[in-house]
């Protein structure tokens, strides 16, 4: 390993070590925050300020009295906010859609910081938040308010439904299964059991005004403090900022961030500031036809790195391996048959918790995809996994794995919660990512089992391992009840930036995009970032040499890095498209440690999330 990547690795280390600490401490009470209009941040989590803030429901008509209130986290800056090495405010978002921007920062945020400041030039604070319906933000978008008893049994049945690609009598009872969750998640927001309607006020467009207004709401909040303590004039002219300045959005996104970036881009061009997008998705397929088409376009190739890397590594550092191995290709055909056996023949077996688990092949391939998201970390203990399970070896320890990645850990732990633990967050399952991911697109809900058969093999014919999983996220859309107040569908496009170097001009972005992929992404592929890019004038594409979702999750490149302080320094984006070596690979001994590593190998993500 790399002298400097070792100092790196310590730093990331300290940094998550820091971030696990303050995120696995006594859980901050967001009801002792009262939520106001104007921002008051409020200490939360041992090092880290809160605030709820008071939006309007309905952007489309601000004089419906009907609000949302807004969980917010700011992780600091090394420096105060009056020092000339201050840079501001640097939003991120950890995609989903649906993905808690509070547990981003609380596990990431330093990490995250360490690798966009410019020490000595530009030191940030890290802000971030709850989209509106998201876990800490209220009223909560949950169909299954009564408890997780409710959802879990819907879950199990779904399970027991298994995969969608194969029989079209599953496709049928699918469809039904949608029709009754369309029907309970309207039950639920017509009464306002959630403490207010809520899905159809969760798309995107609304999602990005309300980052307008945070980040307007920072900006008084800092002219505030600034004019208390001396002449805010003078304050401004120090910063180079004209007193008629516009406050602009400085933000890192991941995944359906990105979608979320673009939108901003598009609907606010005039008050874009420095805009990185990591993990890019094709925000045209998403919101577009019949959606999510062309974002596992890599992916077999992804998982089939499992396989050579396994190779070359050799049986010393891959379990699957063997020393009569002659190539991938007897690796790749052991695992592929035995797959196939798993199909015909499922088998059983008691977890830790003393369930009793069904093993399938489409519960392999689901962990295949999910250890896709982080090769680095993941392709190792899946190896390990893996092997144990073709020899029938340590069966229990798979299930228990298995367990806490399809049903988000034992059924045993869905009891009442204690009386002091009323206020924690409910589990809402993926129906914010739902009403979004519906909201957004296209309307299906006419649609036949023809065109969900068609649409089912478009999945396969693009990757063979997460067409079940990925067809399953606008599956829930066939029957959803509701209609989007705010619908954007293009063009993602923005006008032509400032000029480098000149005061940021009225109506136009401060800087181009800067857009980073990896060179293989399971569910955002580099052709993603290539089509966005084009539509953004000036745009920047780095492609880090890497396999896995988001440059900044997936490995440690230090090129990648200095592309990204410089830009959030400066502005300044790199021309066309260029390449980053990441610093090491998932079989490279000590790489682990370089990424984060927080989150067990078999976590179930957001389809697009971190």
């Amino acid at each position: 390993m790399r002298p400097q990547h070792q100092l790196l690795v310590s730093l990331s280390a300290s940094a998550s070590a820091a971030a696990s600490a303050n995120y696995t401490s006594p859980s901050f009470e967001w009801n002792s925050i009262r939520p106001t209009k104007d921002l008051e941040y409020h200490d939360c989590y041992t090092t880290f300020k809160c605030a709820r803030l008071e939006l309007p429901l309905n952007w489309k008509n601000t004089s419906d009295p009907r609000t949302v209130s807004i969980a917010m986290i700011k992780l600091p800056a090394k420096v105060s906010d009056t020092d000339p090495t201050f840079g501001g405010s640097v939003f991120t978002n950890p995609g989903g859609p649906g993905g808690s921007g509070v547990d981003l920062v609380l596990a990431d945020g330093r990490n995250l910081q360490e690798y966009i400041d410019s020490p000595g030039k530009r030191h940030y604070e890290v802000v971030s938040f709850d989209p509106r319906g998201v876990k800490n933000s209220r009223p909560v978008a949950d169909c299954y308010p009564e408890g997780v008893l409710a959802r879990d049994a819907v879950k199990l049945e779904s399970r027991g439904l298994g995969s969608l690609t194969h029989d079209p009598g599953k496709l049928a009872y699918g469809l039904a299964m949608t029709d009754g969750f369309g029907k309970k998640c309207a039950v639920v927001d017509e009464q306002g059991l959630n403490g207010g309607e809520i899905f159809a006020y969760l798309g995107t467009p609304n999602v990005a005004r309300d980052m307008v207004e945070m980040v307007d709401k920072i900006d008084e909040l800092r002219k505030k403090r600034g004019a208390s303590g001396g002449d805010e004039r003078m304050e401004l002219k120090k910063r180079g900022r004209r007193e008629d300045h516009v406050a602009r959005l400085q933000y890192i996104g991941f995944s359906y961030g990105t979608v979320l970036g673009n939108y901003f881009l598009s609907l606010f061009p005039g008050r874009v500031g420095r805009v990185v997008l990591d993990g890019v998705c094709n925000a045209d397929d998403y919101s577009n036809g019949g959606g999510w088409l062309t974002n596992t376009v890599d992916a077999d190739a992804v998982v089939d790195k499992l396989f050579t890397g396994c190779f070359t590594a050799g049986p010393g550092l891959c379990a699957l391996a063997r020393d009569s191995d002659r190539s991938a290709s007897d690796i790749r055909a052991r695992f592929w048959t035995w797959l196939e056996r798993l199909d015909e023949s499922p088998i059983s077996g008691l977890s830790a918790s003393g369930n009793a688990v069904v093993l399938t092949g489409a519960d392999i391939r689901l962990l295949l995809s999910m250890s896709a998201y982080r090769p680095v970390t993941a392709y190792g203990p899946l190896a390990q996994r893996l092997d144990s399970a073709m020899r029938g070896q340590d069966l229990q320890l798979f299930l228990s794995n298995l367990e806490a990645s399809v049903l988000g850990g034992s059924l045993q732990d869905a009891c009442p919660a204690a009386a002091n633990e009323t206020t924690a967050p409910p589990d809402q399952g993926s129906d914010a990512q739902t009403a979004v991911v519906c909201g957004d697109g296209d309307d299906v809900t006419s649609k036949n089992m023809t065109w969900w058969q068609s649409y089912i093999d478009k999945q396969k014919a693009s990757s063979s391992v997460l067409a079940s999983y990925w067809t399953s996220i606008r599956f829930p859309c066939a029957r959803w009840r509701f209609k989007a107040n705010w619908v954007f569908r293009g063009p993602y496009t923005t006008p032509e930036p400032t000029e480098f170097g000149r005061e940021p001009e009225k109506g136009r972005p401060a800087a181009p995009p800067l857009l980073l992929t990896n060179r293989l992404d399971p569910v955002t592929p580099l052709s993603a970032a290539r089509a966005m890019a084009k539509n953004h004038p000036g745009a920047g594409v780095v492609v880090q040499e890497a396999i896995g979702h988001c440059a900044f999750f997936a490995a440690y490149s230090e090129c990648t890095r200095k592309i990204v302080a410089e830009y959030f320094h400066t502005g300044r984006v790199p021309d066309g498209e260029v390449a980053c070596e990441a610093e090491c690979g998932p079989w490279d001994v000590g790489c682990q440690a370089g990424v984060r590593t927080s989150e067990p190998w078999y976590v179930r993500r957001f389809p697009l999330g971190i």
